[in-house]
């Protein structure tokens, strides 16, 4: 078996010092080269003595070196520590993606049916495919190194302070939770490790640990959060917003016990448990909205209400670094650290370099309703004749403001310009359209002089990188910022926020056949949008999960919610199937030739949009366990379909 490289250790140690966490940002260079030398030490001894047999590493025995109980005893050493386990979570936030995100841009949006990325590189580019089949081990993660980190640490953390010993290790244990709820809900039952393995050179069988049950897994995550969440401080400074609370442990159970349920009642059981839950749904969804109802209930937390237009209040919600709802974040400092969200989302005419990102797809975008309440299906024609538009917008007026904070529509403002999208010209006495076949092709309308580019110059042209739905997103974007270069970016990315609680809670009370309860929770989210609260007879679970499918987009959501669902791959239920055929599908505005004005047409499908449809298999509701997994753990099983 193979050990992490010294230079793979000493990226880690150039990483971590250039970048300096919340914690240690304030040490002096030499002091902060010590600390997370140690980390990093810390951090490869534990990968070493899981994956090694007995080959030497550095001179001096990490164990030993660890085992130093002055480090264990210092504070600021034990403070860095902290720090290098939260920067170690996956969090599936703005850079989550496999391989280089320029040629795949594969993640958890463009993976559900709320985006298609721009460009033809990639899984979702065009390249001739007709369909892409979901892969066995997208979003692969394996965190059993963190795990082991988390272990020692509790085991050795011993700092004079008792208070705040437990603290720490409280949050030690938070963490660990969060990578076994990364865990299961990618692979269901896994391994489940709570103190730190001995390695044994006469007994190495000894670190070979079978997988838990699937339902273990779960109830281990609750049970770690009752046991921590009043140890933990009830609000963070904003120094510390990174930090867990004890809010987050309650968010972070509530979600948890949210999956558990639905897969408790939608999904089936399978390898005597280590895949499905074979216990009562109710539990589940009583403890879930429980734990959300400790949150909302705090006052800790407020939903996001500081400017009178709805739209701009939504979308400042995610700009805004100090507002009250986000319950737990991760946060990015410039100059040392940031994100390239900007760099590569920014609408193709306006781009440096890369851009044009992820696509909004035109079911999610119809998928807001009306501010009235009604479906949010676009009208784009009357007895089979277009509608004309004086101006794009015009289509989507009375829609939910979260839509226009959320999506660069045909036409929207973009910082000083505007997001120009065509697909190219009507004829209205001939009822023709001529699509531009590329960002150079000119017209000229009736009556008119000047010429305009057939499409616009944001798009849409289906064999370059612009998009080719007619969308681009918005959310949290943001358009203040004057350096869109790489890593220059630096809004916080929410792990938990209040909203959510409130969406935990509707559909968990819903699913247990309290209307009223979940009509309550589910209106305060819908009035803070700015769109028509619904009557307790109005509520179905539908509108709940539509209700979550709009508030919490582009957040990591809607992807882990159709799998605990269970209605990704085709399947019993009617409503199942959504990722499996998923063909793409957009928005065409055409310019008249007569008058200037716009009619719509709507597309879908591989061979109009250029993007291929989605497959995804019954057997991707889990992923498949890497064979170097199983190699290096024999009681592992692989899980069903594989």
């Amino acid at each position: 078996m193979k050990h992490p490289s010294f230079s793979s250790v000493t990226r880690r140690l150039s990483l971590v010092t250039r970048h300096p966490s919340p914690v240690t940002r304030h040490l002096s260079p030499v002091t902060r080269l010590l600390v997370n030398s140690f980390t990093c030490l810390l951090v490869y001894s534990s990968t070493y003595l899981l994956l090694t047999s007995c080959d030497d590493f550095f001179d001096v025995e990490p164990a030993a070196f660890i085992d130093n109980a002055e480090a264990w005893n210092d504070e600021e050493t034990v403070n860095a520590i902290l720090a290098d386990a939260y920067a170690r979570i996956n969090h599936e936030d703005f850079s989550y993606f496999e391989g280089f995100w320029v040629y795949s841009l594969l993640n958890l949006s463009s993976a559900s049916d709320e985006t298609w990325p721009s460009w033809q590189q990639g899984e979702f580019g065009t390249g001739g495919k007709m369909q892409v089949i979901f892969g066995d081990t997208w979003f692969y993660i394996w965190p059993y190194d963190q795990i082991r980190n988390c272990n020692e640490i509790i085991r050795k953390t011993d700092l004079s302070d008792h208070a705040q010993k437990e603290q720490i290790k409280a949050e030690i244990r938070f963490i660990r939770a969060y990578h076994y709820f990364l865990l299961v809900k990618r692979f269901g039952g896994v391994p489940l490790i709570r103190e730190v393995q001995e390695y044994q050179t006469e007994n190495t069988e000894a670190l070979e640990i079978p997988r838990s049950k699937e339902q273990e897994i779960w109830d281990f995550i609750a049970a770690e959060m009752d046991t921590i969440a009043l140890i933990l401080p009830q609000k963070r400074s904003a120094d510390n917003r990174s930090r867990v609370s004890r809010y987050a442990a309650y968010a972070l159970k509530s979600r948890a016990m949210l999956y558990a349920a639905s897969i408790a009642k939608y999904g089936k059981t399978e390898l005597n448990g280590l895949a499905g839950i074979d216990a009562p749904p109710e539990k589940y969804w009583e403890a879930a909205a429980t734990a959300a109802d400790s949150v909302i209930q705090s006052g800790t937390y407020h939903l996001y209400n500081q400017y009178p237009d709805k739209a701009e209040n939504y979308n400042r919600l995610f700009l805004d670094k100090n507002n009250e709802e986000y319950i737990w974040t991760k946060e990015y400092r410039l100059p040392e650290s940031g994100h390239s969200f900007d760099h590569m989302t920014t609408p193709y005419s306006f781009t440096s370099g890369y851009g044009c990102g992820l696509t909004p797809a035109l079911e999610f975008v119809e998928a807001y309703e009306y501010i009235d309440g009604a479906p949010g299906k676009l009208p784009v024609e009357k007895e089979a004749t277009p509608i004309q538009y004086d101006h794009p917008l015009d289509l989507f007026a009375g829609k939910d403001p979260r839509l226009f904070a959320s999506v660069y529509l045909p036409m929207s403002k973009f910082k000083d310009g505007t997001v120009e999208i065509r697909r190219g010209m009507y004829t209205e006495a001939t009822r023709s359209y001529k699509a531009a076949s590329n960002l150079m092709e000119k017209t000229v309308l009736q009556g008119r002089k000047d010429s305009i580019t057939l499409s616009g110059k944001d798009g849409i042209i289906l064999t370059s990188d612009p998009t080719n739905t007619g969308f681009y997103q918005k959310k949290f974007y943001d358009e203040s910022r004057k350096d869109f270069s790489e890593n220059k970016s630096d809004q916080p990315w929410p792990l938990f926020r209040l909203a959510e609680m409130y969406l935990n809670k509707a559909e968990a009370q819903m699913e247990l056949g309290n209307k009223k309860e979940a009509a309550e929770a589910l209106n305060r989210v819908r009035q803070r949008a700015g769109i028509r609260v619904l009557t307790t007879d109005e509520i179905t679970m539908e509108r709940i999960r539509n209700e979550r499918r709009i508030e919490l987009a582009f957040e990591g959501h809607r992807f882990w919610d159709l799998r605990r669902w269970r209605i990704a791959a085709p399947g019993s239920d009617p409503r199942a199937g959504i990722l499996s055929p998923l063909p793409p599908t957009a928005l065409f505005p055409w310019i008249v030739y007569e008058n200037g004005k716009y009619v719509f047409t709507k597309a879908s499908g591989a061979s109009e949009v250029q993007k291929p449809n989605k497959i995804f298999l019954q057997r991707h509701y889990y992923l498949k366990l890497k064979p170097e997994e199983i190699n290096s753990n024999k009681k592992l099983i692989q899980n069903p379909g594989y």
